[in-house]
């Protein structure tokens, strides 16, 4: 039975030396140092205890996952994350932690401070945990370990991509289209496609989105913000859910076939059958104009709400695609490299469109009325006249 108890705090011991050790605590008292690394305690137990992490020495074990501990503190900070019970929560985005250090950490992020900083580039991070995964990439270790096929990976990111790869991770199954997904939630949000659930709306254009993730990277295109940037080549995204799709093609992985042409892809082998089969699933709700590909679909809209992001560095001319901007720069570089065998008029591109005048072929026909044309530029003028633009 404990008698004997601590006046300040009350916690009860008994015998009377244990107190007075207690007490020691309070008073900010010392006594015991160890020899390693200087550090000071004030119970000859929680030296003993320090003196584990010297030694390597894990006597805690986990009963769930069998992961070991030189601490009873470590040990019973990481059963919370087995419980699941996420108590700590941040008052910026409402992102649940399990213990109080994680959520300090966290806070890192929002506030900005990156105390940590890399020997070898001089890169910052918010964390010690990034820091240390990002000295990897300097190191050439890869301690991230497949279990499906063993393949050695230098940070969890690339793992998880790698992982969502595998066929076998994806448990979940689409009732509609067969579509895999790793997660049940995930498979929630992509029946809400199916369903034709448009929730989410861009307060700029109106545009409505079944998910919000892919809302917020369609945002991130109208303020022209990249924030997202891949850590192997440089290249910078509106959204983390491009950056993510982006880093399937440096795991090098190409698990889909096409039967029809033996071309592999590392994603997108459902878009690619598109143009043997000749379908076009993506209808624009503006203009009626359909395409085979839903990028193709979505680079289109732009020229609705005349969203202009690429930005011409010579003259400061805005278009709505990236392959119309190439094709402008090299008006500005001067060279014709195409040549007309029939007149000898020299050009800097579309010789193959010029060549429709000498040949009287109409190649672009309008899907809505009908009328053809020699030139697709042509055709993309006559379209204004059905959804109503006026230049």
């Amino acid at each position: 039975m404990a008698i004997h108890a601590c006046d300040i705090c009350g916690k009860a011991y008994t015998a009377k030396s244990s107190v007075r050790r207690h007490l020691d605590i309070h008073a900010g008292v010392k006594d015991h140092q160890c020899d390693v690394c200087g550090i000071r305690f004030t119970l000859k137990s929680m030296l003993k205890t320090h003196m584990n992490m010297h030694s390597g020495v894990k006597s805690h074990g986990c009963d769930v996952c069998g992961k070991r501990f030189a601490r009873k503190t470590c040990l019973k900070r990481h059963m919370v994350m087995h419980s699941g019970v996420k108590s700590h929560r941040c008052d910026v985005c409402g992102k649940g932690f399990t213990s109080k250090s994680n959520l300090k950490r966290h806070l890192h992020i929002h506030a900005g401070v990156k105390d940590h900083q890399c020997d070898v580039c001089g890169k910052r991070f918010t964390q010690k945990t990034l820091l240390k995964t990002h000295m990897n990439m300097h190191s050439g270790v890869k301690s991230r370990r497949c279990d499906a096929c063993g393949k050695r990976f230098a940070r969890k990111t690339y793992l998880k991509t790698h992982m969502v790869m595998q066929s076998c991770v994806k448990s979940h199954r689409c009732d509609v289209c067969g579509k895999g997904f790793t997660s049940k939630s995930n498979l929630k949000r992509h029946l809400d496609m199916h369903a034709g659930v448009e929730d989410h709306k861009c307060d700029v254009c109106g545009k409505g989105f079944t998910q919000k993730s892919t809302l917020m990277g369609h945002m991130a295109m109208h303020s022209k913000l990249k924030r997202h940037k891949c850590e192997v080549c440089g290249k910078a995204f509106p959204a983390k859910c491009y950056l993510k799709k982006h880093m399937i093609m440096h795991s090098g992985l190409k698990r889909q076939k096409c039967e029809v042409c033996g071309k592999e892809f590392t994603r997108d082998l459902k878009e690619h059958m598109t143009i043997h089969t000749g379908v076009k699933g993506y209808e624009c709700d503006i203009c009626g104009r359909a395409f085979t590909a839903k990028s193709s679909l979505r680079t289109h809209l732009d020229i609705h709400v005349d969203v202009k992001n690429q930005e011409c560095s010579v003259c400061g001319k805005g278009f709505t695609q990236k392959r119309y901007l190439k094709v402008h720069m090299m008006m500005h570089s001067g060279l014709k490299r195409q040549k007309c065998e029939v007149c000898g008029k020299e050009f800097t591109h579309d010789l193959k469109e010029h060549m429709t005048i000498h040949t009287g072929v109409k190649g672009h026909e309008c899907d809505i009325c009908g009328r053809a044309f020699t030139a697709k530029s042509s055709l993309r003028r006559h379209l204004d006249i059905h959804v109503g633009v006026k230049n």
